[in-house]
């Protein structure tokens, strides 16, 4: 259903966050980020490798294997773990040596950004894909999980900036739905959420106040929805 919408939320915000990057003097991105120990490269080269899509394409899925939705990618406890976490911290710090022995964090970004979105656009988002110990996705699913990525550390680089968060109309319209399928239910309207509030507490990036726990009762514990 987010087939289009989805590889364009991923171009808009991919370029959004490049725009910002590309301004940058090259020590602000030895800035310390709300991802410690991360500093703001770091982070660049993982939002970078997120959505990297290399050299070997997508798999077909094996015929009537079961679906995961892009609510179902983040459903697994190991990613609550710190074994999980420690593990991303090291490959990503591992990855960054690599990365800046030739290349900026920024520019490395812009080009793996430009290589994904260009060989997506190539493809049929309606096709059932095998993602690496994920299982069976519609590419278009995947995807999605990519504009979450890239939006949601967006907000990251946005805060350590201190600026306020560029996130687009388009990332915003096809990731709250896979909020609202993590929490299992339409959050309260007397929240007042618009789609960016949804998406920095749904992600971590902001806390709940006292009356929001309140509206939201037992579901309140069910935040962040990821992180």
């Amino acid at each position: 259903m987010f087939d289009h919408d989805a590889l364009v939320a991923l171009t808009e915000e991919s370029r959004a966050l490049s725009a910002v990057l590309q301004e940058l003097e090259p020590q602000d991105l030895q800035f310390p980020t709300n991802c410690p120990p991360w500093d703001l490269q770091e982070l660049v080269v993982h939002i970078a490798a997120s959505i990297s899509l290399g050299d070997a394409g997508f798999p077909d899925a094996a015929l009537h294997a079961p679906l995961v939705s892009a609510a179902d990618y983040y459903r697994r406890s190991e990613r609550d773990t710190q074994t999980y976490r420690q593990s991303n911290v090291d490959r990503t710090q591992e990855l960054t040596r690599r990365v800046l022995s030739s290349t900026s964090a920024a520019q490395w970004f812009d080009e793996i950004s430009h290589d994904s979105i260009t060989k997506l656009s190539q493809e049929d988002l309606d096709r059932i894909v095998l993602i690496s110990g994920r299982g069976a996705m519609r590419l278009a699913d995947w995807v999605v999980t990519r504009v979450i990525s890239v939006a949601a550390h967006g907000l990251d680089v946005a805060l350590t900036l201190k600026r306020t968060p560029w996130t687009s109309s388009s990332a915003l319209h096809v990731t709250r739905p896979v909020f609202t399928a993590l929490l299992d239910t339409e959050i309260p309207a007397a929240l007042n959420w618009d789609d960016q509030t949804f998406l920095a507490v749904a992600t971590g990036r902001r806390a709940l106040a006292g009356d929001e726990r309140t509206l939201l009762g037992p579901q309140a514990e069910r935040f962040p929805l990821l992180s």
